[in-house]
């Protein structure tokens, strides 16, 4: 086989035949493949009657216009009987060179069916019922460890849980006090404009009592909780997958639930009814500034206040709250654990614990009203 060896800046060798073959050698990259297509078509032109062979058993390396080269020879149409065949290619090389028919590329964009709402409306909730049932399975996995942990002497880290206590919950006495405060203020002044109408505006007392202590207290607290705290989690622990850590943590034959998992669980419950606490106390106090501006005073509204609520309102809100604590800790960790690799999904994980947080926290809250009512 006669050969015609182009030019080239050295990296690269390919002999093109006179005859019915190819042989290509060396490394055929982005810089080097000029010529040698450019040789190769001469030959696929000059025979378009008659099989090509090319020997490719001395190449050393392609890049993706490598891998475009091969494609190109082999599905380039030819009159029957005159196809090109490659030999001699590495299964290295030849799994980069997509194996399909040149129809395919021909095919039109609008021949691929659309997807439908239903389909679209099946598919979310096929993915939301992997979720709900991956997140029961986690909810057992840390109820085991949590049951191995306390029958265990030294099976809770409590120094962990303070560490984490204080990241979560006293770091974050300010941001609720100033929200517990403005949504006391709030709602008091939006309802007592419309009870002024009427001239039942001590009546506003109970309705700011029984929102702030049964529902806006623990709701808005675990809202900030979850958008504060939850993406924390998730971020840590999503952080320690990426770097292996979590893996690490296995390899030692240590439990990653009860290192990483438990100490949150149970910091986020004892930590987010205190923060509730300071936001009802908080929200009582906006709402009896603005019920002054009403001609209420801070005696009249206290008054009111112990007529209109009693115990069962004020625990209806802590249990709600240790819930919602429990709920958010245990989104956050699971996402985290559930990372995958690289830094985007950290991000990803940390956006959807917020996002989980807040629906199931709505959704509890829902469950909460109904049973409680």
């Amino acid at each position: 086989m006669t050969g015609l060896r182009p030019a080239s800046n050295g990296d690269s060798r390919t002999s093109v035949a006179n005859g019915a073959g190819i042989v290509l050698e060396g490394r055929i990259t982005a810089h080097t493949a000029g010529p040698i297509w450019r040789e190769a078509n001469k030959t696929l032109t000059g025979r378009p009657d008659e099989p090509v062979t090319v020997d490719a058993s001395h190449l050393e390396y392609i890049d993706d216009v490598g891998v475009a080269l091969l494609f190109d020879l082999t599905r380039r149409p030819r009159s029957p009987g005159a196809d090109v065949r490659i030999t001699g290619l590495a299964p290295t090389f030849a799994a980069l060179v997509p194996a399909y028919d040149s129809d395919d590329l021909e095919r039109d964009a609008k021949d691929v069916r659309p997807i439908g709402v239903f389909e679209h409306l099946g598919r979310a909730t096929a993915e939301q019922l992997a979720y709900a049932s991956r997140i029961a399975g986690f909810v057992g996995q840390c109820t085991a460890a949590f049951g191995r942990a306390a029958w265990r002497r030294g099976g809770i880290r409590w120094n962990e849980v303070f560490d984490v206590a204080t990241q979560a919950g006293a770091n974050a006495v300010p941001i609720v006090l100033l929200v517990g405060f403005l949504i006391g203020l709030i709602i008091a002044f939006e309802i007592g404009r419309v009870a002024q109408q009427f001239g039942a505006v001590i009546f506003v007392v109970n309705g700011v009592g029984v929102a702030m202590l049964r529902e806006l207290g623990p709701l808005m607290t675990a809202i900030v909780f979850a958008g504060r705290t939850g993406a924390a989690f998730a971020a840590q622990i999503g952080t320690q997958k990426v770097n292996e850590e979590v893996n690490a943590i296995s390899t030692f034959g240590l439990d990653p639930v009860r290192f990483l998992v438990l100490p949150r669980l149970i910091a986020a419950a004892l930590v987010l009814p205190l923060l509730v606490v300071f936001a009802d106390i908080v929200g009582l106090f906006g709402g009896a500034l603005v019920m002054a501006t009403f001609d209420v005073g801070f005696l009249q509204f206290y008054h009111q206040l112990l007529g209109a609520i009693d115990a069962s309102d004020f625990l209806i809100g802590i249990v709600k709250a240790v819930v919602f604590g429990l709920t958010i800790a245990a989104i956050g960790c699971e996402r985290g654990l559930s990372t995958g690799a690289g830094a985007t999904s950290v991000g990803l994980s940390a956006t959807g614990a917020v996002v989980s947080s807040i629906v199931m926290i709505v959704v509890i809250d829902g469950i909460f009203t109904v049973l409680t009512s």
